[in-house]
């Protein structure tokens, strides 16, 4: 049965606390759902991506794999008149030359520019592949993910090769047992979800030995603006999110905001990087630029902009409420069951049940302990 809105999974069930903790360490996010089949993980590795025009000249590549613990994310291919801007670069060396071979049937023009929108393994390990292809090309970024990168990207790789291979056999097995990490009959989403995230686990771990950090050479920590012809490329930080050092991508002609993390559909990534007393900010700025396009981090594109007042409303709500909590004197285990997240958990899962363990982990589990511990002055 559908654990409802009014019979939420206890955040601090040990399987929860054990898939949380490899969240954590991972710092990777789900893609969006697509419903029914039972793909194997080659297959759901072998599926890839779709290539979708966002405006002209701009195109996407989508993630095709179903929401679970451990994707791949989009990237964005900004064709101009001379050169390429890419944003965004993939979990693995192998996946990025996948969207290269991609570009390359869009046009031969070179890229210029890679810009990560954050620090994440799962947008930046392909800068490698970039790099390789054109040794000119400018990483941009953050000064902050700069730093971040290289201080923690090793020890990342070697967090995801140690922890790894254990969670993508615990994925199977769960599969094998047809019993979910929730504790209940398997479903169809589960199973999809359990077997694409082992099966890109896999590929990391054997795609590992090639993988090398390569930190940015250009930073941004307010503004920079690329003129290419008659566009306009605007890399902008508009507050802290996802992560301390979130970027974004605007073209103001095209109406279009590649939003990296700090937009993620259908369920957003909260947690113990993020800053969700500064988020909604972020993201209202983000609305303000009157996007007609955002393509997220992970996740169909979004037409309009109801999923991003939709994650507003649940990061102001969770604020409110861990601010409510702290003033009342409650422990972290007391606002677990005092912060009402319900009306939230069933608008973002629906009748999903892979979607419902990413809410408690991320936005449940994590995200109301991140918020907790602002509330309480321990950011």
């Amino acid at each position: 049965m559908f654990l409802s809105s009014e019979e939420p999974v206890n955040p601090v069930n040990p399987v929860i606390l054990s898939t949380l903790s490899f969240l954590m360490v991972l710092s990777l996010s789900p893609a969006t759902v697509r419903g029914g089949c039972h793909p194997s993980s080659s297959d759901a590795v072998a599926a890839g991506f779709d290539v979708q025009k966002v405006a002209d000249g701009v195109y996407a590549t989508i993630r095709k794999e179903p929401p679970g613990i451990f994707v791949d994310a989009n990237s964005v291919f900004i064709i101009n008149a001379e050169d390429v801007v890419v944003v965004d670069a993939n979990l693995t060396p192998g996946s990025a030359r996948e969207c290269l071979a991609a570009l390359r049937k869009l046009t031969d023009k070179p890229v210029s520019h890679v810009v990560n929108t954050h620090w994440h393994q799962d947008h930046v390990v392909g800068d490698q592949v970039y790099r390789d292809a054109f040794p000119g090309v400018e990483i941009v970024a953050s000064s902050k993910a700069r730093a971040t990168l290289a201080a923690k990207s090793e020890e990342t790789r070697k967090l995801y090769l140690t922890a790894g291979p254990e969670y993508s056999t615990s994925l199977r097995s769960a599969v094998e047992k047809k019993t979910s990490f929730l504790g209940t009959p398997m479903t169809a989403d589960e199973d999809a979800s359990y077997l694409a995230a082992a099966g890109l686990i896999d590929r990391y771990v054997a795609e590992a030995p090639e993988m090398r950090t390569t930190l940015p050479t250009l930073t941004v920590d307010d503004k920079l603006v690329l003129h290419r012809g008659d566009r306009t490329i605007e890399i902008r930080s508009l507050g802290r999110g996802h992560t301390d050092n979130d970027l974004i991508v605007f073209l103001p002609k095209e109406g279009v905001v590649v939003a990296g993390d700090l937009v993620v559909a259908p369920v957003p990534l909260t947690g113990d990087q993020s800053f969700i007393g500064d988020w909604a900010g972020t993201l209202e700025r983000l609305l303000a630029l009157k996007p007609a396009v955002i393509v997220p981090g992970h996740g169909p594109v979004l037409r309009d902009d109801g999923h991003v007042k939709l994650m507003i409303e649940l990061l102001s709500s969770m604020t409110t409420q861990t601010k409510a909590a702290v003033a009342k004197g409650e422990t972290l285990e007391q606002a677990r069951k005092s912060v009402d997240l319900g009306a939230f958990r069933k608008r973002l899962c629906g009748e999903s049940r892979s979607l419902l363990l990413i809410f408690e982990n991320y936005v449940a589990g994590a995200g109301v302990a991140k918020a907790f511990a602002e509330a309480s002055g321990k950011e």
